[in-house]
């Protein structure tokens, strides 16, 4: 006699087989997207930074730290403490960065810092905060150099 399809205990068997694996695959696949969400988010700062760094080399005025802006405007330079601050909308006016990695949007408060020490280095800082991770804190810029060394997404 020629048996058709399968018994009841094979497709328990197998159903057993694939709870099994989706158990211990699902966690690893969400820990993956969440480390790309994460590498995404440094990306758009390394990309803000860069265009401090554009905006910076072509202009005289910031570069050399003129007096310029409030806490309202786009950027802000004081000569005293050899500081620039650029606002998250200042960097992002051709809107090279669309969302953030989480499906929200980067915080109005985000900025990128560029300051100059009295031996001449220069240095770049952000603080960049989406929907549902952050780099920095609102008081507390990650330097340029800590995006490629340490894992700063909180």
């Amino acid at each position: 006699m020629n048996k058709k399809g399968f018994t009841l205990t094979e497709l328990l068997a197998v159903i057993a087989i694939i709870g099994i694996l989706s158990l211990v695959a699902i966690p690893n696949i969400i820990g993956i997207v969440d480390n790309i969400r994460k590498d995404n988010m440094v990306s758009d700062a390394k990309k803000l930074i860069s265009i401090a760094q554009m905006s910076v080399n072509s202009s005289y005025d910031i570069k050399n730290f003129k007096n310029y802006g409030s806490d309202t405007t786009d950027y802000r330079c004081v000569n005293s403490t050899k500081t620039c601050t650029f606002k998250f909308s200042y960097l992002n006016r051709n809107k090279d960065i669309k969302n953030d990695p989480d499906g929200g949007s980067y915080n109005s408060s985000s900025y990128v810092k560029y300051t100059k020490d009295n031996s001449g280095n220069v240095s770049y800082c952000i603080y960049l905060e989406g929907s549902k991770r952050k780099i920095g804190t609102s008081a507390t810029c990650v330097s340029e150099k800590d995006l490629y060394s340490k894992d700063v997404v909180k």
